[in-house]
This record gives C-alpha cells, structure tokens and sequence, in this order.
C-alpha cells in the first residue's frame, strides 16, 4: 500500500504543470509555427502534406502540441520531448483516405517521421509520461482544458495557410494571446462542441465507450542506417553488399531503377528525401522512446498505405526502446523492417492486426513485452464495446523475411523474451477464421524464450511455407521456409547467416548458429480449442457454447490442437483461398516439443486473464513456482538481454504496466505495482552501492546508466525483506555522472 500511495503522489506532481493549464491554456500548432519549421505539398496518387523542422526544437510540458500534418525530424536535427509533455494529432477533416479521395484532398494524418540521421529524444517517466494522442481525446491530465478550440486551421495548399475544412471544437472561449489556430497561442475557457463530441464518437471514461476510438491519427515512425535485406536477389550478403538508393517519382510515388537494402516510409513518396530507411550502420542511432502513452492510432492514407503505431525502418542498436504502450491502434502496434534495435518493457494492447510485425532482416532484441488482443468484446464474450469488429486483431506476431521467393540474408532471426502474448480468446466470433499466435513466413524465425504464448482459438503458432502441395515434406520446395528457421540448423554464417562481426557471433561462439526458430522454455496455454472449417482447424470445440461448457475444466477434458498443419492464408499457396499451403509440420512440432527445450502444454503458470473479456481484471504475474523460477532457463545474455529473468512471460512480481499507461487508467489491470525506495552511496574504495528497500522473494533488477538514456544490468537478486544492497565494481563514483534505478520484474 505504502508504494502506491508514493507512486500516485509522484504521478500527481509530475503531471502538475499538465494540470495547471485549466486556468489559460498554451497550445503550439506546429504546422503554423513558421519559426524552425517549413511545409510543402505533394500531390498524385497519395497526397500527404509535411511540416519540416529547420533547427532543433524542445517541445516542453507547458505547452500542448498540435500535429497537424507528417512533422519530419530531418538528417542532422533532433527533436526533444520532455516528460509530461501532451502531443495532439489531427486528421483531415474527411477522415481516412481511401485511395480516390487521397488523389485529390490530403490524407493529412498528424504522425512524427525521423529521416535517416535524425534524433527524437521523447524520455518519459513513470511519474510523467509523455502522451500522443487524437486531438480531442479528453481522458488525458487537463481533460478538456487541453482541447484545442480549432481544427485543421492549417490545412495546407500551394503553400498558403488556409481555413477551409476546419473544424470547430469549442466555443465560448476566451483568446489571451496570438491567433487561435495559428503558431502560438493561448486562451481560457471553452465548452466542447456537439460536432467535437461527435466527430470522437462522445469520449468518455465509461466501460464502453472508453474502448471505441482508432485510427484517429498516425503514428511515430523512426528511419535510421541500419541493413534491411529488401530488394537483394537470393542468396546475396546484405551487410556486405552496398545499398541501391531509391528514385521515387514525387508525384506518382513510383520507384525507378534497382533498390536494394532498403524500405520506402508508407505515404512518405512524395518526400523522396525522407522517405526510406536502411543502410550499414548497424549502430546507428536515432534517439530515444521512453515512457510514451500511443494511444488510438494507425491511419489509413489511401488503399494498402497504412500508419502504425510505432514503425522502426532500418533503426540501429544504439536506439532506445522502452517503456511503451501501443493502445486501440488500427493497424500494426511495434513494426519493425530490418535493423537492430531492441525493445523492452512494451506493451501492444487491442491493435487492429498484428502486435509486434518484424520484416526484412530484422535482429534486434526484445525482451518484456505483453501482447493483448481484443477489446471488441463485452464482458459476456459476444456483444461489443462499441469498436469495430475488424479490430479484434490478427496474428499475435507476424515474422517476415525478404519478399516473395528469396533467401537474401541476414535472416531475421530476432530474439523475443519474457514476453506474454494473448490471443483473441473465445468469444462467439473466434469459431470462423483462422486466429493463431505467432506467424511465420517468407525465410523468417525468432528465439522464443520464457516466454508465455495462450488464448489463440485456432493454434498456437503457425509455422508456414509455400510449397506446391501439402504432401511436399522436402525442403527444397519453391519460395521461402520459415519451416527451415525452425526444424533445421545451420553450420555456417553466425547467427543471422550473414557472418558479421558483432556480439551476436560472439554469443554463438564465432561459427554454427544453431536453429534460427525456437522456443525454450515457453508455456502454451488455452490455445486451439475452437473448431473452424478453415484449413487445418479441427479444434475440440465447435461452438462457443460448448467451449464455455467446458472451460472450468480445462485442459484435463480434451487436448488442444496447438499446431493446425495449414492455413487458409492467401497468398502462400497454389490455389486460389491458400488452402494447399503447409505449416507446422511434424519436423517442426517435434522440434518445439521436445524434451530438452523445456517448453510446458496446457498448464496455466497462474496469470488471471478471463477467456472472453480483457477490459478488466487483467493480472500477467505468475504464481505456479516452476513458472516462477525455471530451473531450466538458457536465455542468453547478448544484445542487453537480461538472462537472470528466468521466469515465464512479461511480469514475474511486479505489474509495472500500473500507474502510466492508458489501459490502467482505463481499469484494465489488477495486480500490485512494486515501487521501491531507493538510495546510492559509495564504498571505501569510491565504488557505487545501491541500497533498495525490497520485498521478500520479489526479484529486481539493479541497472546504471551514463548518459540517462540507456541502461544496462547491474545485477539481479531475489530480495529479502528490508534493504537490499549491491554494489557496482565498475561505478566509480565522481569519475563520470551515473544514473541507477531498481525495477521489480
């Protein structure tokens, strides 16, 4: 008790300068702003507007930004955002495009684009956290004293600042300075408008309504240097092969001559500048995510042209990733081409398709991470809670390696541990379809470890290939085998096949990576238990209602059917609905399940997560003592991952999603939050020591940092109760700054 009492003191005055703006508003419309920045135009097929910064700016927690257009953070600038500070985007007053409409009115979703060698720094805090979001959501610190009173005022064309298509969203408000609408201004009072209330669909705290709103705006996406294996022919080295750069027709978005290593900016075509990641740095960096709230994101510019929530192209190593929630967004959550950054403690909750998309080459690390799909249901498993029904989500992950019929390497042979992944559960519109857990296609794999994979009706995972026919059992059959990544082992090329010289050669000692697929000590709960006439679906249950006469009781009443052996998937098959497509074969189902992987079927490790309804009474800690502390755990240690964690999913003590996040202001988690208290001295030999007060059995990690950006391990103990110390040899105090927190896992 006394830890939440601190923890929401601190949330309380961290927001205070967010809060004390009821009285007179500041509000920034960036596109206006005409000081450090630049707007231009683009026209054709997709038609997107930018605002270009011109110098470095601070975006500060006085202030409410408005992002009206694609702002672009371009080579050599950094954009900084301090914590606490509240970022609004628009869309354009006509919704999302839809191909046509984009042609001739702009898709103008507000979205932040870092080019190649740009910089965010959006550092965060528990007790602060910075939040981007639509521009009139109300269930923000300030409610609707942070709405701004106009929308769209700088619509964009030919480069003049115009009113048409705005949009009103307050009246009787008082200006106090500049021009409501334009650059800087601030006012006083105001009531929301009918039309601002409508155009949000009502906003409102309430169980069902809280859950409706998406695709409101478009997303953060982050360009850096580092290899992405598109556009290579098979068999070619990206890393050792230089890169083609694209020549984009700005007004038609079509591509010219040969590009290899690297992948176009959705609707970013008419900026050729900005419009591309990749590269051969692999420690490029592009600055720093921490503590950010995403909330009802992923816009559709036109036909097939999509915004995530977080979009990573070509991002490098020395990035920084953490601490993020992805919340109600229409499209992908974490999307990920090619590049080496990782990312931890995230949070992919309710997306309109996949949680976290990896594509391209991609091998960076992420490590507690809690994927939750489906808020579309009510607490009964079959009415809705006012969001569209094509939003209950799709693939837990979905894992890609080059396009099409290719085996350029690297692969992408990321790593993903400690994660919770829960699929769309069982309420009546999971027995059509074909919902599983983690896809896999196209020459890609992952290293699965500790990790917990439950409540996907049609299978737990889908391994799959394209091949001619399901009778095909070889390995040579045309296209790409992600069934390889999994069911065979290279001799050759390191861990990513493509030889490089890094910590991950040094991780598989130099030569033989082993499978580029595993899973090691994973738990499968509740998974493939609803029956579909798709494609290999030939779960226990038929029905809904005998599911739910059933579930009290399970697994001990039936088996499940964990590995459906194909997919109805378009587009990996001969045949026209995909149905001759192989997947999970039994060379792959006897690799994931046998003995010395240590992986556990149908045994709940104690997470309390209802079968139909997510809204509420969400608790991801463990409780079954094997799960707790697995006696078996192999986690490697490479690319900042933290080994010591051996324990399964995301949250082992400590539900450290409370307190910050949108879904916990929304009353979806249960759980305690751990905040410990903290100090740090030195030792006779100048040495940092880290005293904390613990809990007993609770397991924490003791992190430092030197530029308070990225940390890294210190050590990691299981706490008695009462203070805890460790001692850092390498923290010699006074010589450098250094910066340590402990966080519970």
């Amino acid at each position: 008790m006394k830890n939440k009492i601190i923890l929401s003191l601190l949330v309380a005055l961290g927001l205070a300068s967010v809060d004390g703006v009821n009285a007179q508003t500041k509000f920034v419309d960036v596109a206006t702003l005409g000081d450090g920045v630049t707007v231009a135009t683009s026209s054709g097929t997709t038609k997107v507007n930018a605002t270009v910064l011109t110098k470095n700016q601070r975006w500060t927690r006085d202030q409410v930004y408005i992002v009206g257009n694609n702002v672009i953070v371009p080579n050599g600038l950094t954009l900084t955002i301090e914590a606490g500070t509240l970022v609004r985007f628009e869309r354009h007053t006509r919704g999302q495009g839809t191909g046509a409409e984009a042609a001739t009115t702009p898709a103008d979703p507000g979205a932040i684009v870092v080019a190649r060698g740009g910089k965010i720094n959006a550092i965060g805090t528990a007790e602060a956290p910075i939040i981007f979001t639509s521009i009139d959501d109300t269930l923000v610190p300030g409610g609707e004293a942070t709405v701004p009173p106009i929308e769209n005022k700088g619509v964009v064309a030919d480069g003049t600042i115009i009113v048409n298509g705005e949009r009103i969203l307050k009246t009787g408000y008082t200006v106090n300075s500049g021009v409501a609408g334009v650059g800087s201004y601030t006012i006083t009072g105001g009531t929301l408008t009918a039309a601002a209330k409508g155009y949000s669909k009502t906003w409102s705290s309430t169980a069902d309504s809280a859950w409706k709103h998406d695709g409101m705006w478009g997303g953060l996406v982050l360009a850096g240097k580092s290899t992405v294996n598109r556009g290579y022919s098979s068999g070619v080295n990206a890393r050792t092969t230089a890169i083609s750069e694209p020549t984009i027709n700005t007004t038609t978005g079509a591509l010219t001559g040969t590009q290899a290593g690297v992948q176009l900016i959705e609707g970013m075509a008419g900026f050729s500048s900005y419009s591309w990641g990749g590269g051969d740095e692999d420690n490029d960096d592009s600055g720093v995510l921490k503590f950010i709230v995403n909330y009802g994101g992923g816009f559709v510019i036109a036909l097939d042209t999509e915004l995530n929530a977080f979009s990573f192209y070509g991002v490098g190593r020395n990035t920084t990733v953490e601490f993020c929630e992805a919340i109600n967004n229409a499209d992908d959550d974490f999307e990920l081409w090619g590049g080496d950054v990782s990312l931890f403690h995230i949070i992919s909750a309710f997306c309109g398709d996949d949680g976290i998309d990896t594509d391209q080459g991609y091998l960076g690390t992420i490590q507690y991470a809690c994927q939750i799909q489906n808020d579309a249901i009510g607490t009964d498993g079959v009415s809705v809670s006012g969001r569209s029904t094509s939003n209950y989500g799709d693939s837990l992950t979905e894992n890609d390696g080059p396009e099409s019929n290719n085996s350029a390497v690297p692969y992408s042979t990321y790593t993903l541990a400690n994660a919770t992944l829960i699929g769309r559960g069982y309420g009546a519109a999971s027995y059509s379809g074909n919902f599983t857990g983690p896809n896999f296609k196209d020459n890609a794999g992952c290293r699965t470890y500790n990790s917990l994979i439950m409540d996907n009706p049609h299978g737990a995972v889908l391994i799959m290939d394209r091949v001619t026919s399901l009778s095909d059992n070889s390995f040579s059959s045309a296209g790409n085998s992600s069934i390889n990544r999994y069911a065979g082992t290279r001799t050759t090329g390191g861990f990513d096949a493509a030889g490089r010289a890094s910590d991950l050669v040094t991780a598989d000692n130099g030569a033989a990576s082993g499978p580029d697929g595993l899973y090691n000590n994973t738990w499968f709960f509740r998974n493939g238990y609803a029956g579909s006439s798709r494609a290999g679906v030939n779960g226990a249950f038929a029905s809904k209602a005998l599911f739910d006469a059933a579930v009290a009781n399970l697994p001990a009443t039936t088996s499940a059917n964990r590995f459906p052996n194909s997919t109805d998937r378009a587009g990996r098959g001969s045949s026209a609905d995909g149905t001759s497509v192989r997947a999970n074969t039994a060379a792959v189902q006897a690799e994931i399940t046998k003995a010395e992987n240590y992986n556990v079927f149908d045994q709940n490790p104690g997470v309390s997560v209802n079968p139909y309804h997510r809204l509420s009474g969400v608790d991801l800690r463990v409780t079954v003592s094997a799960a707790r502390d697995l006696a078996s755990s192999s986690m490697p240690s490479y690319r900042g991952l933290n080994s010591d964690a051996t324990f399964v999913g995301a949250v082992r003590d400590n539900m450290w999603m409370r307190g910050w996040t949108r879904g916990d202001q929304l009353g979806m988690y249960s759980g305690s939050l751990i905040v410990p208290d903290v100090s740090v001295s030195a030792n006779g030999l100048n040495q940092a020591v880290v005293t904390f007060g613990g809990e007993l059995g609770v397991k924490y990690v003791v992190e430092v940092s030197r530029d308070n950006k990225a940390y890294t391990k210190v050590a990691t103990v299981t706490a008695v109760a009462g203070n805890n110390s460790v001692t850092d040899s390498t923290g010699l105090v006074g010589s450098t700054p250094l910066f340590y927190r402990v966080t519970a896992l």
